[in-house]
């Protein structure tokens, strides 16, 4: 075979490659566009679950909230019956809400006699130290304080010694 023979057998095969080629490519561009739509379809989905995750969220503190609900009715219904019954109700009441929060990792903040901690009290007065508690200790809670886990929910309100 001449040259020119090869050159004309190699230019006589490119339309045939052309065709294979444009077919690829529209195949690949088919295939593009299908995963562009499947990630905007996973996206779709990801930002409605996690509208459904933040807007129902507090399902299970709700679910606790109502058997706590539903003591306190209690405890009022039997008000009438006697004063003792009723503040017992209401202690129960409350541990049951305690209990309830601590489920969820909402936990009081123990200050009492510990040295004054901005980040989870806040000092609303100050009065002078006696002589066995030093400069700077909580001396009365006024407010409990409560801690979410690792992050101060409400701190606690406390009169600090100077």
């Amino acid at each position: 075979m001449t040259g020119e023979d090869e050159i004309a057998n190699h230019e006589e095969d490119v339309p045939e490659d052309e065709g294979a080629v444009e077919v690829s490519i529209e195949s690949l561009e088919r295939d593009l566009q299908y995963a562009r739509a499947e990630i905007a379809n996973v996206r779709s989905r990801a930002s409605r679950e996690r509208a459904d995750l933040i807007r129902y969220s507090p399902s299970q503190l709700g679910l606790r909230m109502l058997d706590v609900l539903r003591s306190l009715e209690l405890a009022i219904e039997s008000s009438k019956d006697s004063i003792d019954s009723t503040l017992e109700g209401v202690r129960l009441t409350a541990e049951s809400m305690r209990s309830a929060l601590s489920s969820e990792g909402i936990v009081e903040i123990d200050v009492e006699g510990e040295v004054f901690d901005p980040s989870r009290m806040e000092a609303i007065a100050a009065i002078p130290a006696s002589e066995d508690v030093g400069s700077g200790r909580v001396l009365q809670v006024i407010e409990t304080g409560y801690m979410i886990h690792d992050r101060v929910l409400k701190p606690a309100k406390v009169v600090v010694s100077e």
